[in-house]
């Protein structure tokens, strides 16, 4: 299991290799934003239009690592949102 906690807006790529996307914890609403996770193909396997506070489970597969995408006017009135999944190590594979 693995997690990353995003607090600006931006492009970030989590994952290269072939990956579960667990749960998005949106833990600090901020002022404005959206939160939208692809998977490393570009495929979207989650979108959240607004955001407010709370956890969503998700368990969705995600080809090619994982990409979040995390809109918002500035760094200040960002989400705050914590990503986990689940990725095989090298040592696994």
């Amino acid at each position: 299991m693995r997690a990353a906690h995003l607090t600006a807006p931006g492009r970030f790529r989590l994952a290269r290799r072939d990956a579960e996307l667990y749960s998005v914890q949106i833990t600090s609403a901020g002022a404005a934003g959206r939160i939208v996770v692809e998977t490393g193909e570009g495929r979207e396997v989650f979108r959240q239009p607004s955001t407010f506070t709370g956890s969503f489970w998700l368990s969705g597969y995600c080809e090619g690592g994982i990409v979040v995408i995390l809109h918002a006017p500035d760094e200040y009135t960002a989400p705050h949102v914590t990503i986990n999944w689940r990725e095989q190590t090298r040592e696994m594979a």
